[in-house]
């Protein structure tokens, strides 16, 4: 595991060995074949300016594909031997028009609204 300090130490009530940001490095065993995998995982409150509030990624390379995931940008995409590249999120907003009529209401924005 690895941490960063230095900026949180600095506010008012906070004590002086408080991370900003924490990384664990993890091996993993597949149990069938005995393979190894590695992973990584951080996390931080810590963080510039941007133009989302935080960062939410996530990303996975596996034996035989890859997923990626950011959920700030509203992106999820996947690659693997079998079905090549793929953008698998759903329209934000359903922009063609159903029998010549507006069908945007039909996306995931405006569905998650009413939910």
């Amino acid at each position: 595991a690895f941490r960063s300090t230095g900026l949180a130490s600095t506010r008012e009530g906070f004590p002086e060995d408080v991370e900003d940001t924490i990384t664990l490095c993890a091996q993993w065993a597949n149990l069938e074949d005995g393979s190894l995998g590695h992973a990584t995982y951080t996390a931080s409150w810590a963080a510039p300016r941007s133009e989302v509030h935080s960062q939410q990624r996530f990303h996975l390379l596996a034996r035989r594909g890859e997923l990626q995931v950011d959920q700030a940008h509203r992106g999820y995409t996947k690659a693997d031997d079998t079905g090549g590249f793929g953008q698998v999120n759903p329209l934000f907003m359903k922009y063609a028009p159903s029998d010549g009529k507006f069908a945007g209401q039909d996306g995931y924005g405006d569905r998650s609204f009413e939910a």
